[in-house]
C-alpha cells in the first residue's frame, strides 16, 4: 500500500463520517422553500436531503468558500 492508497482510504473514511453525521442531524427549523440569501427556490430534493436547509446550492457554496 502506497501513499496514494492511504490517502484514498482516508478520504473515503472522512466522506463516510460526514454522511453519517448528516443523516443523524435533527433540523432546528423547517427547510426553507426559498433561499434566504438570493430568494431562488430550493429544490425539493435538496430540502429532503438536507433537513433544515436555508440556502440554495450556489449560496451555500459561496458561504463555504468565505
Amino acid at each position: 500500500m502506497d501513499d496514494a492508497d492511504r490517502a484514498g482510504i482516508e478520504q473515503a473514511r472522512l466522506e463516510n463520517a460526514f454522511l453519517a453525521k448528516r443523516t443523524t442531524l435533527t433540523p432546528s427549523r423547517p427547510s426553507a422553500t426559498d433561499c434566504i440569501d438570493c430568494g431562488d427556490e430550493i429544490p425539493v430534493k435538496r430540502r429532503e436531503y438536507v433537513p433544515g436547509v436555508q440556502l440554495c446550492v450556489e449560496c451555500q457554496t459561496l458561504k463555504e468558500r468565505q
